[in-house]
């Protein structure tokens, strides 16, 4: 198996194709536990989660311990704020970000009812709302029109907001003078510079 590690969280994992690479992988779980328990670290059980990245109808399931404990298996984890699911389409994380993205725009509103200044609400905007929206956007890039659409209308929301605050202006007319990019642009942009990234450092 190959591991990953961030500060305290470890994560083990490989492909799993037969009963076989299933066995390997509770081989690896056992010589963990003995290597934390020889250098005296407690290792959190309970905490210890099963996630299997699959688009089979039948995955391969298998019944891995640490210590004499099953451990669950999980059809979603959350890892430094992205929520993981099995499909890896990142549907739950989406909706999870959008209805956060809902409630902070909310209370944005509710404390600038008696705010005029554009670039105030607009630097509010960015600092509160629009960077959780970008937040790790590479990762969790939505590939559907319906999940673009719901993240553009968290934006066009706001831009509804800046119109009511300048009585008048036609919400089409006023897209362009603030100055506001649209979000897709600002999602697709991290993909296209990690790709140039890339290439020109393999």
């Amino acid at each position: 198996s190959k591991c990953l590690l961030f500060a305290d969280d470890l994560k083990l994992f490989s492909s799993m194709n037969s009963n076989l690479d299933a066995a390997l992988l509770q081989n690896d779980l056992d010589c963990l536990f003995k290597w934390c328990t020889v250098n005296k670290l407690h290792l959190n059980i309970e905490k210890c989660r099963i996630l299997s990245y699959t688009r089979k109808s039948q995955p391969l399931n298998h019944v891995y311990i640490i210590n004499d404990l099953v451990l669950s298996h999980s059809d979603s984890v959350t890892d430094l704020g992205i929520i993981f699911d099995t499909k890896l389409d990142f549907s739950q994380h989406i909706n999870s970000m959008v209805s956060k993205a809902y409630h902070r725009l909310g209370i944005l509103k509710h404390k600038t009812r008696e705010f005029s200044s554009e670039i105030a609400l607009k630097v509010l905007y960015y600092a509160h709302v629009r960077s959780s929206l970008e937040y790790c956007s590479i990762i969790w890039d939505p590939k559907y029109r319906n999940k673009i659409e719901i993240i553009e209308q968290i934006q066009n929301n706001f831009l509804q907001y800046l119109l009511y605050k300048k009585n008048g202006i036609s919400y089409k007319i006023y897209l362009l003078p603030v100055y506001v990019i649209c979000l897709i642009y600002l999602v697709c942009v991290p993909d296209e510079m990690f790709l140039v990234f890339f290439y020109f450092t393999r």
